[in-house]
């Protein structure tokens, strides 16, 4: 009987999730918006017809192996010799900029719910992560500029990544009691390099298997396979290790998406079979990521810390993240930024699904201020596309960043 209840539950989580993208492209409103409403309709505070709750080994499984291919399925769609040209700005916004912008929001954070800094600075670095799943399609229908369009979504992947990283270390922190500087500065380290070189040793190795252009391509007519093999051993392998599975997937569908740079490519026919299943898979797991955000959805949480989220959102919105960009993009002169690019990239952007799969997991585990997390996560995931997504094309056209 669990096995079918577990059936039954994913085919309602996966139904909700196809019909609430059919209700946000009639309404025209961010589909995220609406499948964390239907969650929380089909969920145990509502209607109770689906259960899934953090803790069991569904939830954990989704938030893990979904989140890493949503994270590999990004990395395939930024081009490096894009990027190259605004690196040192990127670079800036996904380190600096991440902690950046937890100081700011922490600063807010803690005295306006009486939590202590370590806390405050933990729900901070969980909302500092961008998300590229919501961007990615919104550019792509905008046409917006190749500079601008490809560091925003880079940013995004990379600072998806970064944020993850420091909020678990910052769980260490919490559960500690107090701050380690050189014990959390070295946990922080260890997990981004060890992420990095696992990615790019499995990276290389998925390129030369799913390759066309050579002998080694064994599985360049099944690529899906090859993928989900590699991505779950190198995540499992990284997480044992103590690394960043994150960022190693994310590097290794960087490595797929470029992997002209090795030499190697894929026919054409290969390329559209390779893209058409990582498409699938991203928002397949995008569906069941967010309406199982709203399953779980802390409504009595909610409600407490509401009307404090949203002086929290206020200065996450209009103070943490313009103060960041400005930091971060001025300092780099090769990048050439506009005023109008520096405006756009302060406004645009969104909370989505690593945020949100990150508190979930900090609520599961019952860290201290995760409840915090879970209901500022959710207000920032409301607000940010309701007010950010709906008008960047106008933005974009007003500031002339539309090709």
């Amino acid at each position: 009987m669990e096995i079918e209840h577990i059936l039954r539950d994913f085919g309602l989580i996966l139904g909700a999730g196809l019909v609430s993208q059919l209700i946000a492209t009639v309404i025209k409103i961010p589909q995220m918006v609406v499948l964390v409403a239907a969650g929380a309709l089909i969920g145990p505070s509502v209607l109770g017809l689906v259960s899934n709750p953090l803790g069991g080994v569904g939830a954990q499984l989704l938030f893990n192996i979904g989140v890493a291919l949503i994270l590999f399925h990004v990395g395939t769609g930024i081009s490096l010799r894009v990027i190259s040209k605004t690196a040192v700005g990127l670079g800036l916004l996904v380190l600096p900029g991440v902690l950046l912008t937890a100081v700011i929001v922490a600063l807010v954070v803690s005295p306006v719910f009486g939590v202590a800094f370590p806390v405050a600075l933990l729900v901070g670095a969980v909302l500092s992560a961008t998300d590229p799943a919501i961007l990615i399609p919104l550019f792509d229908r905008l046409k917006l500029r190749p500079k601008v369009s490809q560091t925003v979504i880079a940013e995004s992947a990379f600072n998806d990544v970064t944020g993850t990283v420091l909020t678990l270390t910052l769980v260490g922190v919490v559960e500690a009691g107090g701050f380690t500087f050189s014990g959390s500065a070295l946990e922080f380290t260890k997990e981004l390099v060890l992420g990095a070189l696992i990615g790019v040793v499995a990276g290389a190795v998925l390129c030369y298997a799913v390759a066309s252009t050579t002998k080694a391509g064994i599985w360049d007519e099944s690529p899906g396979v090859a993928i989900l093999a590699v991505v779950a051993l190198a995540y499992f392998s990284t997480e044992s290790l103590g690394g960043s599975a994150y960022l190693a997937t994310f590097v290794m569908g960087l490595m797929v998406g470029n992997m002209e740079w090795l030499g190697l490519g894929h026919h054409d026919e290969h390329a559209a079979l390779l893209e058409g299943f990582l498409g699938q898979v991203a928002e397949i797991a995008t569906l069941l990521v967010f309406v199982t955000l709203g399953l779980n959805l802390p409504f009595e949480a909610l409600s407490r810390y509401f009307v404090g989220g949203l002086l929290v959102m206020f200065v996450f919105i209009f103070v943490a993240r313009p103060i960041t960009v400005l930091a971060c993009l001025l300092p780099d002169r090769r990048g050439e930024w506009t005023g109008k690019e520096i405006a756009f990239i302060s406004w645009c952007r969104e909370t989505s699904v690593i945020p949100a799969a990150v508190a979930s997991l900090l609520l599961a585990r019952g860290v201290e201020g995760a409840e915090i997390a879970v209901s500022m996560v959710a207000l920032a995931v409301c607000v940010t596309l309701l007010l950010q997504a709906t008008t960047a094309g106008y933005l974009a056209r007003r500031l002339n960043l539309v090709d």
